[in-house]
């Protein structure tokens, strides 16, 4: 049995390259953290020690949520502030290094460019919804085990229905044509971020996903765009839909 943690990165929302400040993200990440049934605990405490530590540190406090894009642009948080950006990346190169290090985890990432995809909007969700519970099968069919996945709550609704479809298992009996899912069993379940240290984590590969995918360059000199390959490049799911280095690109 496998957990498949999922957290995302920018919006599925309509980008306007013309208007760039008044429409989404230029990019929809989605990033899952696979964790086995049976290094479920073992896991736990790994990621729990480094928070302790940093706590310990007198970095981050234990009981606030470890979350990358409010840490980079903390709107006046003051247990962000606190923090110099320059140890603020360091803190997510370190939480990234812990989670890539733990040779128990695999990681899937979906990655859609807004200003190349031909996809519509409104399929920006459900397509990379699809891409990953389509790894995620591929994934668990080669361990010839079964799997669910934990999702943060933002788009609950949608992600909701839509794996119904994929699953088959919705009331009204409809399907996605081409599309079958073997392995992964039950609805998705919906976890609060700040609950689930594995949901941070998952936020932490599709942060630095992102910075890897569009970097920017006041963020370069900090070596931003390549915490990812460094550290987490290596844990990385190759499935059949994804390109040589595991990511999936739509």
């Amino acid at each position: 049995m496998y957990f498949c943690y999922v957290d995302e990165s920018g919006d599925c929302g309509l980008f306007d390259p013309a208007k760039p400040d008044k429409t989404g993200s230029p990019y929809f990440i989605l990033s899952a953290l696979i964790v086995p049934a049976d290094k479920w605990k073992f896991s736990l405490d790994v990621l729990k020690s480094f928070r302790k530590q940093i706590a310990a540190q007198a970095y981050l406090p234990y009981d606030i949520e470890f979350h990358c894009a409010e840490m980079i642009d903390p709107h006046k948080i003051k247990e962000y502030t606190q923090i110099s950006v320059k140890d603020r990346w360091m803190l997510i190169e370190k939480f990234a290094e812990t989670i890539g290090q733990h040779k128990p985890f695999s990681i899937i990432t979906v990655v859609i460019d807004k200003t190349k995809s031909g996809l519509n909007p409104d399929e920006y969700l459900t397509t990379v919804i699809t891409k990953l519970y389509q790894a995620f099968d591929q994934f668990l069919k080669n361990e010839n085990q079964n799997g669910i996945l934990l999702f943060d709550r933002a788009n609950e609704k949608v992600i909701h229905t839509h794996v119904r479809k994929l699953l088959g298992t919705g009331s009204s009996g409809v399907t996605i044509p081409g599309v079958r899912i073997g392995w992964v069993i039950e609805d998705p379940i919906f976890r609060v971020s700040a609950d689930s240290i594995f949901i941070q984590a998952a936020d932490v590969i599709a942060y630095t996903l992102k910075e890897q995918e569009f970097p920017q360059g006041s963020r370069r000199k900090l070596q931003a765009d390549r915490i990812f390959n460094r550290k987490l490049r290596g844990s990385c799911f190759v499935s059949q839909i994804a390109d040589e280095d595991g990511i999936i690109r739509v």
